[in-house]
């Protein structure tokens, strides 16, 4: 009870603290079920964050507003399901307003490259929705919004159609980041 109880107010948190997603979404796993080592981690967070009590999103006037992402991936590297985490935040001139941190349902990426691939599309996915938000909000965004993630193989697929031929096990709908 102790255990969900404190994970559930670090569910919270995260509300206003993105630094913690993947470490609340990994203990928040658990809930049903969790070990000492669980308690001991969730208590680890909670050191952080009491040493880290100044840090949180600044927004500044003075910046210009432009919107622009960043995206990674995890693949496979949580040995008990292997499945894919990823991730992204956009921010707004100086401060982020956007961010996720998931483990995506059921599907188990080949390799790096796809599961790159589909952070980057889940990326893309919110950017549709921030520029149809902001656009109701009276912030029309004008300037081509920037998207970075680091696979150079995803880079040169979405640029080269020949390469797609050997991607057929990444299903159409991904392709939407083009």
């Amino acid at each position: 009870m102790h255990y969900r109880q404190l994970v559930g107010s670090l569910i919270y948190l995260t509300i206003t603290r993105p630094d913690l997603s993947y470490p609340v979404g990994l203990l928040s796993q658990f809930m049903q079920t969790p070990r000492d080592i669980h308690l001991d981690c969730a208590k680890r967070v909670l050191r952080y964050v009491s040493g880290t009590m100044d840090f949180g999103i600044l927004y500044k006037s003075a910046t210009p507003i432009r919107l622009e992402g960043y995206t990674d991936a995890d693949w496979a590297d949580y040995r008990a399901d292997r499945r894919l985490t990823s991730g992204f935040v956009f921010s707004l001139g100086s401060g982020a307003i956007s961010w996720s941190s998931k483990k995506q349902p059921t599907i188990i990426a080949l390799s790096s490259t796809e599961a790159e691939y589909r952070s980057a599309t889940v990326a893309a996915y919110e950017v549709v929705w921030l520029k149809r938000i902001l656009k109701d909000l009276g912030v029309p965004i004008k300037d081509p919004i920037l998207l970075y993630y680091d696979n150079m193989s995803n880079i040169h697929l979405a640029r080269n159609p020949v390469f797609q031929a050997q991607t057929k096990h990444i299903e159409v709908h991904y392709y939407f980041i083009k």
